[in-house]
């Protein structure tokens, strides 16, 4: 671990400030062909955190955000933080039945909307107080807390059971992720930060919080054509920092609109929570040479990404010597092993770190599960977190394999479904997935025509052993994903059933 990074680290609320005394009239935020600056974001900020204190007297008041993407939900982001609260952001797009559960989980001591309460309300009691954002408000925060919450914010992800866990984001860990992150974006003060992710999803809050303790400008995407395919986006709103996930490229690919004219504008393009797959990185780089894509992985449950790989059209191609592109190295802080493979090179990819989540909201048992020591000879315990992923080491580099659960036996043999996706995208797929239903392997390919399974069968029959062949190969116009652009497996298993 840097020591001289850790003592220099700063909290995330003093470093937006700081870029406020540096930029106050930059724009940290475009939207709907409004600018907001520096300066009228912080206002923004303190008056809701005004708003807070006067509404509730819990010192670390717990602040649930029901907003769309927009200045007013960034501000209330960095509010709660100087009200020395948790915040709690929430899709508001997602199902309304969803909603209500988080609600009810998170027991929000505030609620902020924006003149539209939905199915917010649902989960918590009539006496919650609720901020309306688009309300004018005079009050400002009646002075800057020195106590806070230790968590800065509660993000709600898809538990296996069907009910939203919640993770839980340190304060202290995320400024230190901050400052780790600056180091590799490098960010220009009045760059353009593309803000992809629903609010509801940890990538969101990296975007906004990167954006802002380096004097960058917030670009929210609100529609859900520019979230999905945003290449007329990023040109026409010159975004230079783009972040999300490997699908929404892949989709990007299949629109015929990764070319120069559509990415001139971008500087640097991220990719985590999801493989990305070689196919992708070598289109982007025969649009732009010049372009700089980062590889990150990470959790939620360890507070932003851990490993980066930097890539560019003169290295990339030592990172694709698997069906999917390397991950890169630890990054300064966290600490990946491999763990319970036949190998060194091969296991559970379990991280270390002091900078993980403070475990899963109201669930110690979960969070014993999932955070603990991990044992070494010769090595100091150190507090871990089991990703539940499976990794390779090929060559020196790490590559993410496949979930463990995705990885499979039937009849004792082990089978790992993303080996059989990859084949599948061989055989002229632009996207694959394949469950397992009881015993048998179903795959799902994005086609608006009938397949023929028999070709298919041929070619899997030349790269696959006989018990990973599907039993059969169904076709679809497109793969069900989730509000955060990932495939749906609970969509197509319920196709089979």
């Amino acid at each position: 671990m840097t020591s001289d990074i850790i003592q220099g680290t700063v909290d995330l609320v003093d470093t937006f400030h700081t870029q406020v005394q540096a930029h106050p009239h930059l724009s940290a935020v475009e939207h709907n062909g409004v600018s907001t600056s520096y300066e009228k974001l912080s206002d923004l900020a303190r008056q809701i955190a005004g708003s807070i204190q006067r509404v509730t007297s819990t010192p670390s008041p717990r602040v649930l955000l029901a907003l769309p993407a927009s200045a007013s939900a960034y501000a209330g982001m960095i509010g709660t933080l100087m009200a020395g609260g948790t915040f709690c952001p929430v899709n508001i797009e997602g199902p309304e039945s969803r909603n209500a559960s988080i609600t009810q989980a998170f027991s929000p001591d505030v609620i902020l909307f924006n003149g539209n309460p939905s199915s917010f309300f649902d989960g918590s009691p009539a006496t919650t107080p609720r901020i309306d954002v688009s309300r004018p408000v005079t009050h400002f925060l009646d002075k800057s807390t020195t106590e806070y919450s230790e968590i800065a914010y509660v993000v709600f992800t898809s538990g296996s059971t069907g009910q939203p866990k919640g993770v839980k984001i340190g304060r202290t860990a995320f400024s230190y992720f901050l400052t780790i992150a600056h180091a590799y974006f490098d960010l220009i003060p009045g760059e353009r930060w593309g803000q992809f992710s629903n609010l509801g999803y940890d990538l969101a809050i990296m975007d906004v919080f990167l954006a802002v303790t380096q004097g960058g400008t917030l670009i929210p995407l609100a529609s859900k054509k520019e979230q999905l395919i945003p290449a007329t986006a990023i040109k026409e709103r010159r975004i230079a920092i783009w972040q999300s996930v490997p699908s929404v490229l892949e989709l990007m690919v299949r629109a015929n609109q990764v070319s120069a004219n559509y990415l001139n504008p971008l500087r640097v393009m991220s990719f985590c929570g999801e493989p990305l797959l070689p196919h992708q990185l070598t289109a982007l780089f025969l649009a732009r040479p010049d372009l700089h894509v980062f590889n990150t992985y990470g959790t939620t449950e360890t507070t932003g990404f851990n490993t980066i790989n930097c890539l560019t059209s003169h290295n990339f191609r030592g990172s694709c010597e698997s069906p999917t592109v390397a991950i890169g190295n630890d990054v300064p802080g966290w600490t990946i092993n491999l763990r319970g493979g036949n190998s060194a090179d091969e296991g559970e990819i379990v991280v270390s770190s002091d900078w993980l989540s403070l475990g899963y909201w109201r669930d110690e048992d979960r969070t014993r599960t999932a955070f603990r020591q991990l044992r070494q000879e010769g090595v100091q315990e150190h507090r871990s977190y089991f990703t539940g992923d499976w990794g390779i080491r090929k060559n020196s580099q790490l590559y993410f394999s496949c979930r463990m659960d995705r990885q499979v036996k039937i009849r004792g043999e082990r089978i790992e479904l993303g080996e059989i996706d990859f084949f599948l995208r061989e055989a002229g797929f632009a996207a694959a997935y394949t469950i397992l239903v009881g015993n048998d392997l179903y795959s799902f390919v994005e086609s608006v025509d009938d397949v023929d399974e028999e070709r298919i069968r041929s070619h899997l029959v030349k790269r696959l052993p006989f018990h990973s062949i599907p039993k059969a190969i169904r076709p679809l116009p497109s793969l069900p994903r989730n509000p955060n652009g990932k495939i749906d497996r609970g969509a197509l298993e319920r196709s089979v059933a």
